[in-house]
């Protein structure tokens, strides 16, 4: 399955698929038959799932970065990745988000809008955890930092929680050193041509000037770090799309490497003296810092899970979370653990009932996860 395929299954199908406290709203009712619901607020279209045995606790899930509209229809059964949370008992609320593409700002005020709407017709949970997945990963962390009086608890699966102009500015470096060994073939990157579009056909058209080029191809893994020349077309032309897609959003260009010094690409010299290097619109940059950058300031646990060799959102990027929680004074609140596996958020549902089970554990009886491999 290429990349974009894939960015979309698990945006789809994981989609449709210390009590923190908000109120004094009436208490959760007692159900007679399960709940789903559907519906749109504020033109974000939703879908809620509450169990016969509802333990009145509640997970917010934030999916992830989608190029399509997410769909959430109430004819089909929740993903098994997030039944495995209704199984355990838990409510959980999902936003398809008013916007597609970079939606943090969005996402994030439309899955508050519905997390109020759920306490204000079903009543007001025991406890509430956030849990994300991919770019929902730095909805999560948002949560968490931006309301610890509603989650006690967060679950990033493959989450992009460092900064996110940290995040995107390596994806377009990338794209800049392609066009340094491959010219014009996917036209200009500042600004991408508005209808650009990461197809099967576009990433063919990559993976042949891959190969045609094998030496140039293995300098740009390099610049890269993680994947192989199979995964490498996709990412070039997913990132191309999302660096697209934010030049519009921002209504300029976020992203520099003017001042960035390419080293480890095995042809540095050559690389440096001849990509062409690009300046940022400070406006349009600001907007990217501000949604999001981590604080660092988590005083709620915080479980990640990352996939090893995962090529879209590299697992070393939560280190610099680490970082930042551990300048606040906060380090003990996070915890990193992963699984030996190649792609994007390719978690099976037990894997991720069990990170969820060790993240309720941490809360309700203080017992931290260890870091490192997923027990």
């Amino acid at each position: 399955m290429h990349l974009i395929g894939l960015l979309l299954w698990a945006t789809v199908f994981f989609s449709c698929a210390a009590s923190a406290t908000d109120g004094t709203l009436q208490s959760p009712a007692k159900l007679a038959t399960p709940v789903l619901e559907t519906g749109m607020l504020e033109g974000a279209t939703y879908r809620i799932d509450i169990p016969l045995k509802w333990n009145h606790d509640l997970v917010v899930y934030y999916h992830g970065y989608a190029v399509t509209p997410v769909q959430l229809p109430a004819g089909e059964p929740i993903a098994p990745q997030l039944k495995q949370l209704v199984d355990r008992g838990y409510a959980v609320i999902q936003s398809a988000y008013s916007q597609t593409g970079w939606a943090v700002e969005q996402g994030y005020a439309d899955s508050e809008r519905l997390r109020t709407h759920f306490v204000e017709k079903h009543g007001k949970p025991h406890t509430t955890f956030a849990a994300g997945m991919s770019m929902g990963g730095a909805l999560t962390v948002m949560a968490l930092e931006g309301a610890p009086q509603i989650y006690a608890g967060g679950l990033s699966l493959c989450g992009a929680i460092e900064p996110t102009d940290r995040l995107v500015q390596y994806d377009f470096a990338l794209r800049a050193a392609f066009d340094f060994y491959f010219p014009d073939l996917l036209g200009p990157l500042v600004p991408v041509p508005a209808d650009f579009m990461p197809t099967q056909a576009i990433e063919r058209k990559v993976a042949a000037a891959l190969q045609s080029k094998p030496q140039a191809a293995a300098t740009l893994l390099r610049v890269w770090g993680v994947g192989d020349l199979a995964t490498l077309a996709p990412i070039i032309a997913f990132n191309t799309y999302e660096i697209a897609e934010l030049q519009w959003r921002t209504h300029g260009n976020p992203f520099a490497n003017a001042d960035t010094i390419y080293t480890g690409s095995g042809d540095d010299y050559a690389l440096n003296q001849g990509v062409k290097r690009y300046h940022a619109d400070a406006s349009a940059a600001a907007y990217v810092s501000r949604w999001y950058t981590s604080s660092g300031k988590l005083t709620r646990p915080l479980l990640a899970l990352h996939d090893t060799a995962d090529p879209l959102v590299p697992a070393s990027s939560a280190a610099e979370y680490a970082l930042l929680a551990r300048r606040e004074g906060h380090a003990e609140q996070f915890v990193q653990q992963f699984v030996n596996k190649e792609g994007h958020c390719v978690f099976t549902p037990q894997e991720i009932g069990r990170a969820f089970d060790q993240l309720v554990d941490w809360v309700h009886n203080g017992k931290r996860p260890p870091s490192g491999p997923l027990p």
